[in-house]
């Protein structure tokens, strides 16, 4: 369900802020709870390539617990960041069928076709590549946040989980998993986020209502049209014309049973 729906700058605009957001005590604190639920998710993906579209982080490596050999990040300013390609979302400047794992932190949300940025993500990964997806939580408290807010991130397109694994089904991914981290209030102020770090060991029985939602799918090596094609193809050939004729006379022959031609004689 997609709600409190607002007409925000586009991605490219909004990089420059959501970096400027990430660096303040909030932003700060989302990343470390980010990065750790990351180092959960990303040592068991493996390949040569990684790409991360959107440079939200300079001084981080979001990607870094993974098991690839070149991480690419791509931004609309490169040269202002560590970022390697400027590029924009809906139209990747990488070939097809080239990453094993795409990550989109806040993509969706400044995106004004959220539905063709995951047909990249879809179409630049390996036929079994893994995509990260993270946004904002619209049933949380940075949902509420956001309905109040007038600037990046507030200002973005809010989409729910459920929404968003519908998507990722028709284009044939598989959820691998999917949850929401950061319990603490949306509130930028350093005491209090150290005061309420305690709520972050009520993951386990709040975790839907965390501010941050991310999303681990993996892309289906073989179309769903393609198993229901091979289910309804035939195991074996009909029997049909001399070769069936002969065939029933040799089995009438290993009987014992008399054939029409010994009655001739």
């Amino acid at each position: 369900m997609e709600i409190f729906r607002k007409s925000g700058p586009s991605w490219a605009e909004a990089q420059p802020a959501l970096r400027e957001w990430y660096q303040t005590s909030l932003g700060d604190a989302v990343l470390d709870t980010v990065s750790a639920k990351c180092d959960d998710i990303l040592p068991g993906i493996f390949g040569y390539q990684g790409l991360q579209v959107g440079q939200i982080a300079p001084h981080r490596e979001l990607l870094g617990s993974a098991g690839l050999h070149r991480r690419i990040v791509i931004d609309s300013y490169a040269e202002t960041t560590s970022a390697q390609i400027s590029g924009e979302l809906e139209h990747l400047p990488i070939s097809s069928d080239r990453m094993n794992l795409v990550f989109f932190p806040h993509s969706l949300e400044f995106c004004a076709n959220p539905h063709g940025a995951l047909r990249e993500a879809d179409r630049v990964l390996t036929a079994d590549g893994h995509l990260l997806l993270m946004g904002f939580n619209p049933y949380s408290q940075f949902g509420l946040r956001r309905s109040f807010g007038r600037s990046v991130p507030w200002n973005g397109n809010t989409y729910s989980r459920a929404r968003i694994q519908d998507w990722l089904s028709v284009l044939g991914f598989r959820i691998v998993t999917a949850e929401t981290v950061f319990l603490r209030p949306p509130i930028d102020r350093p005491g209090i986020l150290r005061r309420t770090r305690y709520l972050e060991y009520t993951q386990r029985f709040l975790g839907f209502v965390g501010g941050v939602y991310l999303i681990h799918a993996r892309k289906q090596s073989m179309p769903m049209t393609l198993s229901r094609q091979r289910w309804m193809r035939p195991q074996g050939r009909l029997v049909t014309g001399a070769f069936a004729q002969r065939s029933s006379r040799t089995a009438v022959n290993r009987s014992g049973t008399p054939h029409e031609d010994d009655h001739s004689k």
